[in-house]
């Protein structure tokens, strides 16, 4: 259907063709305007409710481009609530209090303006040593820029806490040096650093942080003490240790026997052979290398307390140390891992990490060492005192019996005892003082 409108014609004379809308299927005259359909109407996408996390986001990123304190914020808003309750109450000391304060806040935005040109470095010479050893660094802030810098504070964070270094104006090319102490009363690793300045006003309302260096790891290794050289009942022979499994060919001579077919004739012993008649073959016991594995029980529930657990881990440490000076192969078991191949620095690094654990036991650990370590001649476990001798004794019996054990048990509570059934000697050792007696009496 088409309506015709008369008035007004057009400039060539015809008159215009409207075409409603229902009529979809129809195509109109050349020369017709068609009227555009109407839109429909969608519906908008759900918006999400502003969450508190966003919000939170959001200010603390504002906090952080503006370098606004928490401080800052305080006094800015309370100097806000100041002026409009001075222009309500036609109160001129409020609205001068709330115009100072807000003067005051935006004076604080400006010192945190730029970042200074400073060119700082973190020296710290010594990054192992040992508990009760002196360590200390130094920082040096240089000026990189062509003009004089500002006062500033330099905040540098070593383990806990965190040292403020005042830091002065500097001159072009200028220099300014501090050096700081290390704390190394227990073992532990220390992270010193990042250094970062802190540009802002002298009252705290704003503050903009720069890091400067990176971080540095200082390992304060545990305790030791010196073992008695060559009498700790470790195997020196060059061959290695020799078991009670016989072998053809080896380095341990046990016994001669009749020749079988399929021996190796270089082992005949023509001597004995001329005498008894027989072809006599040499037989041997197998040897294994000298490998060590020192393992420390990390167990929270074996343990009476901090001191008792550090003095473990100096026996321990003490061990690893001796076994490194004999240049015998070292592993490093705890409840959850085995680190072989270790340096002595490394070694000692690993025993500078150690925390005690929940929810593992002594057990787990000896059948750790069985599993990973089964070629170590000798075993050495160190406990606390709340493990009793004779479950130590037990679950040492899932060692081979080729493997020499020594449980150690501190308890700061008992004497001195050392007692060697078989392949296994206990120790009960009161202080880590105590450790280089008791292995002399170990090997008696």
């Amino acid at each position: 259907m088409s309506v015709t409108v008369s008035p007004p014609p057009t400039s060539d004379g015809e008159p215009i063709t409207v075409v409603p809308e229902t009529a979809e299927a129809s195509v109109p005259d050349e020369g017709s305007v068609v009227a555009p359909p109407l839109d429909r109407w969608n519906a908008p996408a759900e918006v999400a409710p502003p969450r508190w996390a966003d919000v939170r986001n959001a200010a603390t990123n504002m906090s952080r481009f503006l370098g606004m304190r928490r401080a800052g914020w305080v006094l800015l808003g309370t100097g806000v609530v100041l002026l409009i309750a001075g222009l309500l109450l036609s109160w001129l000391e409020l609205r001068v209090a709330g115009v100072s304060a807000i003067a005051l806040a935006l004076v604080a935005v400006l010192f945190t303006l730029g970042r200074p040109s400073l060119a700082v470095t973190m020296k710290v010479p010594e990054r192992h040593v040992q508990v009760g050893q002196r360590a200390t660094g130094d920082l040096v802030v240089r000026n990189a820029g062509g003009r004089r810098t500002m006062p500033g504070r330099i905040d540098l964070p070593i383990g806990d806490q965190t040292a403020s270094i005042g830091l002065p104006s500097l001159s072009a090319t200028g220099e300014f040096e501090q050096s700081f102490v290390i704390p190394t009363d227990r073992r532990s690793v220390v992270v010193v650093g990042p250094a970062l300045s802190v540009e802002g006003d002298p009252f705290g309302l704003t503050g903009r942080e720069s890091l400067w260096t990176l971080v540095v790891e200082v390992f304060v290794h545990p305790r030791t003490v010196n073992l008695p050289g060559r009498q700790t009942g470790f195997i020196h022979d060059l061959e290695g240790h020799a078991t009670q499994k016989l072998s053809n060919s080896d380095m341990s001579f046990h016994a001669l026997r009749e020749y079988v077919p399929g021996d190796d004739r270089r082992h005949i012993h023509w001597r004995s052979s001329a005498r008894t008649g027989d072809l006599m073959v040499r037989q041997f016991e197998e040897t294994r290398q000298s490998r060590i594995a020192i393992a420390i029980d990390l167990s929270d529930q074996s343990y009476g307390g901090d001191d008792e657990f550090e003095d473990a881990v100096s026996v321990a440490a003490s061990f690893v140390q001796q076994a490194f000076r004999e240049e015998n192969p070292v592993s490093v078991a705890t409840n959850v891992e085995i680190h072989r191949g270790l340096s002595a620095t490394r070694a000692m690094n690993e025993l500078s990490r150690v925390e005690r654990l929940d929810r593992t036991h002594v057990t787990e650990l000896f059948r750790l060492v069985r599993d990973r370590e089964a070629t170590a001649s000798i075993v050495v476990l160190v406990t606390g005192s709340r493990v009793r001798i004779g479950r130590l004794r037990r679950a040492a019996t899932l060692l081979g019996v080729d493997t020499r054990v020594i449980l150690i048990r501190v308890d700061p509570h008992h004497r001195l005892a050392v007692e060697t059934v078989s392949n296994v000697t206990a120790i009960q050792l009161p202080a880590l003082d105590e450790l280089p007696r008791a292995v002399r009496r170990s090997n008696a």
